[in-house]
């Protein structure tokens, strides 16, 4: 996945990732859109949305995969909303196993 918009640096919007991630989908994040989830939170109102997402687990070692938590960016809280995901670490990049947010207005944002 190659998307801009995506970038944590990218600002305010209404896109939402509800719906698109309704089945079990491993994506790669790759170019100039970002090639990971960042793993720190980008503010509320980031990556061309309201609730700004960001994976706050460690991520794993070459060749292994875990489950992590992302979390949703609302009011004041970095991790007012959460998710559980999976993560693989395919030696030079990663790729995810993303699921539905919790609720619409909520995107995965890159770095």
């Amino acid at each position: 996945m190659n998307d801009v918009t995506r970038l944590a640096t990218a600002g305010s919007g209404s896109t939402t990732d509800s719906g698109l991630f309704s089945t079990s989908n491993w994506i790669r994040f790759s170019g100039a859109g970002g090639t990971q989830i960042t793993t720190s939170s980008p503010g509320l109102y980031h990556c061309t949305t309201y609730y700004s997402g960001w994976y706050s687990s460690s991520l794993p070692s070459s060749g292994e995969t875990v489950n992590g938590t992302v979390c949703y960016t609302y009011s004041s809280s970095s991790c007012y909303y959460a998710s559980i995901i999976s993560v693989t670490n395919c030696g030079s990049f990663y790729v995810y196993n993303l699921v539905n947010p919790p609720i619409s207005l909520m995107r995965y944002c890159t770095v």
